[in-house]
């Protein structure tokens, strides 16, 4: 491949910059005051997260604890899916929403334009090498995540390590380490998993898994093993065999899998096409989606691993192709191994081999998910992200070998737009769904305005990723960035265990859990006094609101009296305030 010039990779960059309008609008005329958003969903707290990160610093503070969550107590942001460098970002914006959007739109940007150079290693024809990168940049998996996970699409690091990777070791088969070629390439490589580290930590680990299927292929030797021999296909029999037994073994008596196989995909995931799909949302993929026999979680995104019906389908014509001749990409022995990492990420994300629901096989791959640290992994159908990246470079590799011999420069670009097309029909979302700063609730305004640190919400309650108490509404966190009050909730990655046993210890505190779930006609018996004052003393709240859903509910009613000072204000909009009488 000749090196691109910098006019060339520019107009690759802004045809990305493009794509990422069109298929996000109209985010792309609200990027100061708008960010994406399903309905209920995620977005709220990485909004929050990058305005903490810039509170938190420009008040002299940690920016990795808070109590404006948690309060009093607070808690650390360590593992929390933080995003820091979009709080960094957001350091010389000074306006979160057009940081993190502004942020989106890079990381879209550099993520095809890296997924482009890469591929441009062994993928002569440019749209072709394009195409490789609107693959990986604006996969459904990445595009429906831009709704609610930021982290999970900052993958713009990942090409660009994959290239330095590859440009900085020489390897050899057998069990020895590998020879560096470039110190250069391997400063590349740490600083470009530093800067995935402040990102996310499973794109960083998808970082390193990748470097450990890529080691497998030389120490394991796979490169030598003969597939022609009917005993090469036994053996493989027997340890596909073998491991599914121990892999059972463990599931029955072992360490725990931390979720991973619960989360697992099922093969369908990456045949039935999201509801995000503009062309291709059909009726039968609504069902199966929402099949609560087919997928543990119906209707959740992380059962999507679609990649459309093109690139897999040519994949696999090429691949059964009698007498192709082997690929620029086969023929260099830095690249012939990608087709077996292509593999093991696909293993990756079905840990148990399932298909409408039934569990066939347990994958050699799935021990990861019993070895400790490791198994925070949890959600293996996110390894779809090195899916889109590696296949077609292996596809379009392969295809270039199949058509050189026999098509001309102009049917080479026909079917290229072909392809183009297919991909573009299968891949393009819906309208991008789009929260407002101008949405915040009066009662938000209202306030912001009063005096005092804290704010108790209704419904109020803890959330990370293994339990859930009491309800927590996401856009509350948003709502925090514009009144700026504080709150006793939150919704962090982890959250320690002590800090649940406060909420069910504290006796006002586990009555209004129960009640915000209890049916319309509870009657709750009044709290004592010094439980009241107990309660309010430790989590300091100045005023209360209460969301128009449980307005004059059980938990309203109990709130009046542990709160008999306070008076009400009802909004337009159902909302009602609870504060202290004016002048008091």
């Amino acid at each position: 491949m000749k090196s691109e010039s910098r006019g060339w990779l520019l107009l690759v960059a802004a045809l990305y910059a493009v794509v990422f309008l069109a298929w996000t609008w109209p985010l792309g005329a609200h990027l100061a005051d708008g960010f994406p958003a399903m309905p209920h969903g995620d977005a709220a707290i990485y909004v929050w997260n990058v305005w903490h990160f810039r509170e938190a610093v420009l008040a002299g503070s940690n920016p990795f604890y808070t109590n404006w969550l948690l309060y009093p107590q607070g808690a650390s942001l360590v593992m929390h899916a933080y995003i820091p460098i979009v709080g960094l970002f957001n350091l010389l914006i000074g306006q979160e929403l057009l940081a993190i959007n502004l942020f989106l739109l890079l990381s879209y940007v550099l993520s095809g334009t890296g997924g482009y150079l890469l591929s441009r290693r062994w993928v002569r024809h440019p749209l072709l090498g394009w195409l490789a990168g609107l693959v990986f940049a604006y996969s459904p998996y990445k595009l429906l995540r831009l709704q609610g996970h930021y982290n999970l699409v900052l993958t713009a690091t990942v090409p660009f390590f994959v290239l330095a990777f590859l440009r900085a070791f020489e390897w050899e088969d057998g069990w020895r380490w590998p020879r560096v070629k470039s110190w250069a390439a391997v400063g590349w490589c740490c600083a470009l998993g530093l800067v995935t580290l402040l990102s996310d930590y499973y794109v960083l680990f998808g970082l390193l898994y990748f470097a450990l299927a890529y080691a497998l292929w030389f120490w394991l030797r796979l490169g030598q093993i003969r597939w022609q021999r009917p005993r090469t296909w036994l053996w493989l029999a027997l340890g596909i065999v073998g491991s599914h037994v121990a892999i059972r073994l463990l599931r029955l008596a072992g360490p725990s899998d931390n979720g991973g196989f619960w989360w697992g995909g099922d093969v369908l995931g990456y045949l039935v096409p999201p509801a995000a799909s503009r062309y291709l949302d059909v009726a039968w993929a609504a069902r199966l989606h929402s099949s609560p026999a087919i997928f543990n979680t119906p209707g959740s995104i992380e059962n999507v691993m679609f990649l459309g019906y093109t690139l897999p389908l040519l994949g696999l014509v090429l691949a059964l192709w009698p007498g192709r001749p082997a690929s620029a990409r086969h023929l260099d022995a830095a690249g012939r191994p990608l087709a077996w990492v292509l593999l093991f990420f696909v293993l990756l994300t079905l840990p148990g081999l399932r298909f409408f629901g039934k569990d066939l096989l347990n994958l050699p791959t799935s021990i990861l998910h019993f070895i400790p640290f490791f198994n925070n992994i949890r959600c293996p159908t996110r390894w779809v992200l090195l899916v889109s990246l590696l296949l077609p470079i292996v596809v379009f590799s392969a295809l270039e070998a199949w058509w050189q011999p026999r098509l001309r420069r102009g049917p080479q670009w026909s079917f290229g737009l072909l392809l183009l097309g297919c991909v573009a029909l299968e891949f393009w979302p819906k309208p991008t769904p789009v929260q407002y700063a101008t949405e915040l609730p009066a009662v938000y305004k209202a306030a912001a305005k009063l005096p005092g640190a804290a704010m108790l919400p209704l419904p109020v309650g803890l959330l990370d990723g293994h339990r859930q108490l009491g309800i927590v509404q996401p856009e509350i966190f948003f709502y925090q960035t514009r009144h700026r009050k504080k709150l006793p909730a939150a919704y962090f990655s982890r959250i320690a265990e002590e800090r649940f046993r406060e909420f069910e210890q504290d006796p006002v505190m586990r009555t209004l859990l129960a009640l915000q779930q209890a049916p319309a006609d509870t009657v709750a018996a009044p709290p004592l006094p010094a439980q009241a004052a107990a309660f309010r003393r430790h989590f300091g709240p100045a005023l209360v609101v209460v969301h128009p859903d449980w307005r004059n509910g059980p938990a309203h009613r109990y709130l009046r009296l542990v709160f008999p000072d306070f008076t009400e204000r009802t909004f337009p909009d159902g909302y009602v305030l609870l504060a202290p009488a004016a002048g008091k």
